[in-house]
């Protein structure tokens, strides 16, 4: 069973992923973003010195802003450094493109990439094609050179949320990185299109695993669904679910729930549409608190709906069973992306003692 933790590279918080490590997390993820976050690998390359077991890498990388063979490079660098324990988390990457005032990556931007950077690290060759041509690329020298570490084996998971990006996913990933709460119904869907796709593309069934993202927040006595919101993941976090699963919540939204796939797309093209739809005077303003905890300008477009339905919070009690109850209907592993780092080390070690000990 893999539990992965994801959260903003903060080169000043390398002590989270130690952290993570002890209390049970099998990996780290560094989420990337050129604007509003700490370069990923070097925040990893540094981690890797400091940990021993949990695997790490970049969650997620977007196909774009950097070239395929540099980030193969990367990623077999940061395999040398951490021996034998990187992995890629990548999408189109909404966040991370969106905070430039740019488009997300296509669904074809993103295979090309994800075919490109696979055979690269896993010690391949392949035509690339950049600026209009089309060349042989290969991460050059003897395995034991000591520049990088390619793996015939290196992990690939892919995040998507609609019918070309779980294709994508079912093509050349080892998982599906998909974002989920505590509905069996929602996962349950979610395995189904998988398989379909996974069928599709001549594989085995099963052989690709659906990892769930969700956000965590421990509710202390007395305190609700709204302290959630301002004392934990944030405003950001549902609707980063919202936006990143915005092909399925579209195509199924009466088997899914014609009501909260409604509130969800309302409160994203607010959220996330042109900018004064929330009070901003550019992209740049509207995406300064990403990631970052509690922005009132989201309040209005928050409800307990939506968050009962993206995201895991609640009593020690109810995160353990919302937990189970996310594997048992069709997961096979759980992630928690940490939307808050200024309580980062909080909610790891709430993890870890509520649902961590006890799976």
């Amino acid at each position: 069973m893999e539990f992965i933790v994801g959260n903003l590279a903060h080169i000043a918080e390398l002590g989270q992923v130690k952290l993570a490590e002890d209390v049970g997390f099998t990996h780290y993820g560094a989420g990337q973003g050129p604007l509003h976050s700490s370069d990923p690998f070097q925040f990893l390359a540094l981690a890797a010195r400091e940990t021993g077991s949990i695997r790490l890498g970049p969650y997620v990388m977007d196909p774009l802003t950097r070239v395929a063979p540099s980030v193969a490079n990367s990623l077999a660098t940061l395999h040398l450094v951490s021996e034998g324990r990187g992995f890629l988390g990548i999408g189109t990457a909404n966040s991370a493109l969106h905070a430039m005032g740019r488009r997300s990556a296509r669904p074809e931007e993103l295979a090309d990439a994800v075919e490109v950077v696979s055979a690269l690290v896993k010690g391949g060759r392949i035509d690339h094609t950049w600026r209009g041509e089309t060349k042989a690329a290969q991460l050059l020298g003897p395995p034991d050179a000591g520049f990088f570490r390619t793996d015939p084996e290196f992990p690939i998971y892919i995040a998507a949320g609609g019918p070309k990006g779980v294709a994508n996913a079912a093509r050349y990933a080892d998982a599906l990185l998909y974002c989920a709460g505590p509905n069996p119904e929602f996962i349950t869907l979610i395995r189904r299109e998988l398989e379909k796709e996974v069928a599709a593309a001549g594989r085995a069934p099963g052989s690709v695993k659906l990892i769930g993202v969700t956000f965590f927040y421990r509710l202390r006595n007395g305190e609700t669904w709204e302290d959630a919101l301002t004392k934990g993941f944030g405003t950001t976090a549902p609707m980063g679910s919202a936006i990143s699963d915005m092909g399925y919540l579209k195509k199924f939204r009466e088997e899914i729930g014609a009501d909260i796939v409604d509130r969800s797309l309302t409160a994203v093209s607010a959220v996330m549409g042109a900018p004064e739809n929330v009070g901003a005077e550019s992209h740049l303003d509207q995406w300064d608190t990403y990631a970052k905890g509690f922005d009132p300008r989201h309040m209005p477009f928050m409800s307990q709906e939506l968050l009962d339905f993206w995201t895991l919070y609640g009593s020690p009690g109810d995160l353990l069973e919302k937990a189970q109850l996310m594997l048992e209907s069709g997961l096979d592993g759980l992630s928690v992306f940490l939307y808050n780092p200024a309580t980062a080390r909080r909610d790891i070690a709430d993890i870890g003692s509520t649902i961590l000990a006890h799976i």
